[in-house]
């Protein structure tokens, strides 16, 4: 094999799929328009302490909502439980009952691991609460992540929240069943006989 072959089949370096920085973003775009946010989502690390969380709301990497579980559940502002993509929504089914907020993390906008935990969260494991995408969250996904069950959004604060409701608009007609239960366009056809 030539070094140009060897080149072309490389697989590029993985990215970490985990928040590797706290993130703070201004507002939240949902299917019903855009909020303030308060939510600081929380980056793993050897920093991340019980002693070092902030006031407020906050969200945790699964690792260490599982070890300090007990003090973070006694917190008097809002804890959400983060799922990164090397983790899976079955890897929470315990936690379910104690969380009204799950947040997946896209590191990079390509990885499409949450979309299928977002969707087994909601048809699988039933989940009815908050389901928010932060990170390399962009305009183009939006629709489908609300297809599969994500009903809150964090775009960063340079990009314009009003624009993104468009997003949820997009397209009139559906050709796959997802967990939002919109009827196909197949259904709306007309039996010729």
């Amino acid at each position: 094999m030539s070094t140009a072959n060897r080149a072309i089949k490389a697989k590029p370096e993985a990215l970490p799929d985990f928040l590797s920085e706290d993130l703070n973003n201004s507002k939240v775009v949902r299917l019903s328009g855009v909020d303030s946010n308060s939510m600081q989502h929380l980056a793993p690390g050897e920093a991340l302490t019980l002693a070092s969380l902030p006031a407020g709301e906050i969200s945790v990497p699964l690792e260490f909502w599982l070890e300090n579980k007990e003090e973070l559940l006694n917190r008097e502002a809002r804890v959400a439980l983060q799922l990164a993509g090397k983790e899976q929504a079955e890897d929470i089914v315990e936690q379910l009952n104690d969380i009204d907020m799950v947040v997946l993390t896209f590191v990079n906008f390509v990885d499409g691991r949450s979309y299928s935990d977002a969707y087994k969260l909601r048809t699988r494991l039933g989940f009815s609460g908050e389901i928010r995408a932060v990170g390399d969250v962009h305009f183009d996904q939006l629709g489908f992540l609300a297809r599969v069950g994500v009903d809150a959004f964090e775009l960063s604060d340079d990009e314009d929240h009003e624009y993104a409701l468009k997003a949820f608009k997009e397209f009139s007609e559906v050709y796959q069943p997802s967990a939002d239960g919109k009827p196909l366009i197949f259904s709306r056809r007309r039996v010729v006989h």
